[in-house]
């Protein structure tokens, strides 16, 4: 009787070490496995000097844009603006003194998508580091010449389209304030049309545009300024 209860008691003795043991294992399997697991911030971003001159001539755009990880090595990005008169027509107005009914009138929005592949080493994950980012935006804006023109609905409706491909490199990885520069090129299509009393909507010739404005190719350089929330 004895013998078997210090039998027992060994054989108890062995599986409780052997169950600690096991746990610590684990324990420490889980502090290796919470290594790997990263935060997923979200950044909103803008840029003030875009007021100046916007995606279409005579505007100044108010933008916000949000980008957040689908992935480690990948992000989506949305953005909406107000397009309004650019803050240089604006300036260029007053400074020469301009009739209010000849001053430009302008309204308008911008709706941009975009899908980032960041090119990055195992130690580090989106949405930071080099990348490269197809995308597309729409634009559009009524303006307007003078008060007369803008109460009758008299106003030049400007659309565009614009597919691009951007690279670019986003900092900011160990702080709140973030800064994205970009570069790419894209295919584009800008279409003007003049709208008259609610009744006529007529396309209007862009060769007084220029042939940049009328070319499909559309080169671009952008920098954004943005917070991160993680």
């Amino acid at each position: 009787m004895n013998k078997r209860v210090v039998i027992c008691f060994f054989l108890f003795s062995l599986i409780r070490s052997h169950l600690f043991a096991g746990g610590d294992t684990i324990r420490l399997n889980q502090e290796r496995v919470k290594k790997q697991y990263y935060t997923q911030p979200l950044l909103l971003k803008s840029n003030p000097l875009a007021t100046l001159w916007g995606p279409i001539p005579f505007t100044g755009e108010y933008r916000l844009m949000a980008e957040i990880t689908t992935g480690r090595t990948r992000s989506a990005q949305a953005g909406i603006s107000y397009l309004g008169k650019s803050l240089i027509y604006s300036i260029v107005e007053q400074a020469t003194k301009t009739p209010s009914f000849y001053r430009l009138k302008v309204s308008g929005w911008r709706v941009q998508a975009a899908y980032r592949f960041y090119l990055i080493s195992k130690r580090k994950y989106a949405p930071f580091g080099f990348y490269v980012s197809p995308g597309v935006s729409y634009s559009n804006a009524r303006i307007a010449i003078g008060l007369e023109r803008y109460y009758q609905q008299v106003y030049f409706d400007f659309r565009h389209f614009c597919s691009s491909v951007v690279v670019g490199v986003q900092v900011g990885r160990n702080a709140k304030i973030t800064m994205d520069i970009f570069t790419g090129v894209g295919y584009k299509r800008n279409l003007v049309f003049y709208h008259i009393n609610n009744s006529k909507v007529l396309p209007y010739d862009t060769e007084d545009f220029g042939d940049y404005y009328n070319w499909p190719v559309k080169y671009i350089f952008g920098i954004n300024f943005g917070y991160s929330l993680y």
